[in-house]
């Protein structure tokens, strides 16, 4: 009889799976840790919790007289700072069959998979916040950060962070009397790929050096924090891939107009690009399509840029066209430079059985929470791109 091959006898090979399945390698929660500021005596439950800020008496200015008695001032009205609570959750379902049929465990899966999902979707929020406008002190306009501290250098298009921004950055926190966040130094969160340009010119200028972590110690600098990867310039910088590139949605274009080789464009929702920013346009015409650098912001839902070509009318643009723009965002905080609203906190939430044969089972999780910037002066945002 001939030997038996593998070919020959298919059906009785079995093919091995390792029971193990593992998860994509994850960044960790990063930002609400700095949420130095939170309500401690709430009147009652409500979807927008108002705190308030007492300003300053005015300076005195001439001295007190012998014979005279002081003249009493006023105290002025506190400024507010709104912050609207939102719920939030994600919820999942599992059945028994695929409990007892699956290689591998399904409900730490889930569990690990829910655990991640909180905090990444909530972690995205407070960026979100931290990198965008905060509602005014009155609680219905928008103030910058820079309102104050004054505005970051313009971009070019392939500007890198240099020391001199933080150095700026720091000068402006300092002299809007901003208190850093461990009392000591600034807090700066950066992507890796601006890392690299900073340390590299770091590196090369030999101005002045990265103070690294190993050569902290308690009583001079205090705890490190989760991607910390040392001091420069006053600033704890804290390194991260969550520190995401910002404007990186596509934005819905749906008018047009070319006057004397400015080109406009109005998208359907506010883009929030900024002048210096490099913008991808595409589906709008062979005219208008490319890639180029915002030369003005006509308000929350127009940008132009040069363009040299006839005129074109102002004209609707169908079917729509699209918009895309990333800068990366240099974040610098100062203390109660963000506030933190908890209703409560997010937690695990087991769904009932809802058949007959309690074959379904859903576990998800939810939360009541909001943010918002309740310092404008104690945060500065850096707008770049990278080398790399």
């Amino acid at each position: 009889m001939a030997d038996t091959t593998t070919t020959s006898v298919s059906n009785l090979i079995v093919t091995a799976y390792d029971k193990l399945v593992e998860f994509n390698l994850r960044s960790e929660p990063m930002f609400r840790r700095f949420a130095s500021k939170r309500p401690s005596d709430v009147t009652n439950p409500g979807n927008t919790v108002v705190l308030q800020l007492h300003n300053d008496l005015s300076r005195v200015t001439t001295s007190l007289t012998e014979a005279n008695d002081v003249t009493p001032v006023e105290i002025s009205n506190t400024a507010k700072v709104s912050v609207t609570v939102d719920e939030w959750g994600n919820a999942v379902q599992r059945t028994e069959r695929a409990k007892l049929e699956v290689l591998s465990e399904i409900d730490p899966a889930i569990a690990d998979m829910l655990s991640y999902n909180m905090q990444d979707s909530l972690d995205y929020q407070v960026y979100e916040i931290l990198t965008g406008l905060a509602t005014g002190r009155s609680g219905t306009g928008t103030a910058n950060e820079t309102t104050i501290n004054g505005s970051d250098r313009t971009m070019e298009s392939t500007a890198t962070l240099r020391a001199a921004d933080i150095r700026k950055a720091v000068a402006k926190l300092r002299g809007a009397k901003v208190t850093p966040q461990d009392g000591k130094f600034f807090v700066g969160l950066l992507h890796p790929d601006v890392s690299y340009d900073l340390r590299s010119e770091a590196a090369a200028s030999g101005a002045n050096v990265w103070r690294e972590p190993h050569t902290y110690t308690e009583a001079g600098v205090g705890a490190m924090w989760t991607g910390e990867i040392g001091v420069y310039e006053g600033v704890k910088f804290i390194e991260t891939p969550r520190i995401e590139k910002m404007h990186g949605n596509t934005f819905v274009v749906n008018n047009k107009e070319l006057t004397s080789n400015v080109a406009t464009l109005t998208t359907a929702s506010n883009h929030g690009i900024d002048v210096g920013d490099t913008v991808t346009v595409a589906g709008v015409d062979a005219t208008f399509n490319g890639t180029f650098t915002v030369t003005a912001v006509g308000s929350a839902t127009t940008f132009s840029y040069a363009k040299t070509a006839s005129n074109v009318a102002s004209a609707a643009v169908s079917p729509t066209g699209t918009v895309t723009a990333k800068k990366h965002k240099v974040v610098l905080l100062g203390k109660q430079a963000l506030v933190e609203v908890v209703s409560y906190e997010p937690k695990t939430v087991i769904g009932p059985v809802t058949d007959h044969l309690n074959r379904f089972r859903s576990v998800g999780w939810k939360g009541l929470l909001g943010w918002n910037i309740y310092r404008p002066e104690a945060r500065y945002i850096i707008t770049v791109d990278s080398s790399i």
